[in-house]
């Protein structure tokens, strides 16, 4: 059931998430979360890489470009005619599937180096079997590389908070549930779908990459690169907007929690069994 939920929730969304990824990902996957994953994968040529939830295949397409050899697959059918389409138009080489990332039975045990999972983790319902999957099909040596919104600042149960010590305000959150995983439901931006993303703590992603022989070697909490901005007369919760001030208190307030909380997590593990 959750298969056929999660495969309508991103086919409905299709079409806008390919407009807004383009080429070059979302802008937080292009400034903020990318250029990391580019730095812990460092040298890909003749690589053979496997990325699960691929989308529309930007990601994949960057990879391609720097001469590796690359397999996309994704659980939305819609979002992969979108890749199938710009593989037409500039053709790269990619070989794109639709698949579930827990259930890869038809790709080859140890026959990539290198398996990815950019900002897709948290939307997969059954993380364990796409981990153990991810694993499978490396060979010995390979390298499994995610990223993920951070779950301690992106949990399940938070509240935007301002608050007062040694006499100055700052801008955070108060967390009030983290350890226990749960569901949740998210509108993708302005499409207005309602897809369904998966709070975990930290400690059940290291869990599950123990589990599946991974041991990890790379660990990288990014803080978001965007910009505090200027709120625009009569523009409604500023207030509990971490990118938009009103006065130049409220734009320091929110740059220092821009700059010190992190958004993102980029973890890599190796295939050590």
């Amino acid at each position: 059931m959750a298969t056929k939920l999660k495969k309508s929730e991103w086919d409905r969304a299709a079409a806008f998430w390919d407009a807004e990824a383009g080429e070059k990902g979302v802008w937080h996957q292009e400034h903020d979360v990318d250029p990391v994953m580019l730095k812990v994968l460092g040298n890909v040529r003749n690589k053979r890489i496997l990325e699960i939830g691929c989308g529309n295949g930007y990601f994949s397409r960057m990879l391609a470009r720097r001469g590796a050899k690359v397999t996309g697959m994704d659980l939305s059918s819609k979002l992969i005619d979108f890749a199938l389409m710009r593989e037409k138009e500039k053709p790269l080489g990619i070989r794109y599937l639709v698949r579930d990332a827990a259930h890869l039975r038809d790709l080859k045990t140890k026959s990539f180096d290198i398996a990815i999972g950019n900002m897709c983790l948290m939307d997969i319902a059954d993380a364990k079997a796409a981990i153990r999957e991810a694993s499978r099909v490396l060979k010995a040596g390979g390298r499994f590389v995610f990223s993920i919104i951070h779950p301690i600042f992106h949990p399940h149960s938070k509240h935007r908070h301002i608050f007062k010590k040694d006499g100055k305000k700052y801008f955070g959150y108060t967390v009030y549930r983290y350890l226990s995983p749960a569901a949740e439901k998210f509108v993708i931006w302005a499409s207005g779908v309602k897809a369904t993303a998966y709070h975990r703590p930290i400690e059940v992603y290291i869990r599950y990459l123990r589990a599946a022989g991974l041991l990890v070697d790379t660990f990288e909490e990014i803080a978001t690169n965007k910009k505090v901005k200027r709120a625009k007369k009569g523009e409604k919760g500023v207030k509990w907007r971490r990118s938009r001030y009103r006065t130049s208190a409220e734009k320091k307030m929110k740059e220092m929690t821009l700059r010190e909380l992190p958004q993102f997590l980029v973890i890599g593990a190796t295939k050590v069994r």
